[in-house]
């Protein structure tokens, strides 16, 4: 059974993007903004959360926040996707209880190395 990924995402051409990179070998569901991705995350109980930080209606650092605060999903993985490339941001995502961050834009080889490191 494959492994299930939501990503979190608001911008639409990005999600089918990480989507396209990812669903050969992964289960992958979207989710456009952070609470919706917040139902999706405790509904489907996920090995992998990758999250964008500018989202609308919760940003990924109070997502992330919320997973880690929530026993029934405090054990998934989080992968924080960005264009702030502010050191600031990756300390704070990581603070949160990230297990690793990635820079847009990003090739989709990175996407994969960096989610395959994490599931190890």
């Amino acid at each position: 059974m494959k492994k299930s990924i939501v990503i979190v995402e608001d911008e639409v051409n990005i999600a089918k993007a990480e989507k396209l990179i990812l669903e050969n070998d992964f289960e992958v569901h979207l989710a456009h903004d952070g609470e919706e991705g917040l139902k999706k995350i405790k509904e489907l109980k996920p090995t992998l959360v990758i999250l964008d930080i500018m989202l609308p209606r919760m940003n990924g650092f109070e997502l992330c926040r919320k997973i880690r605060s929530d026993s029934r999903i405090k054990d998934t993985k989080v992968v924080m996707v960005t264009a702030k490339d502010q050191d600031k941001d990756e300390a704070e995502g990581m603070n949160l209880g990230a297990n690793d961050y990635i820079m847009k834009p990003f090739e989709p080889a990175e996407l994969m190395h960096v989610v395959n490191q994490v599931l190890k």
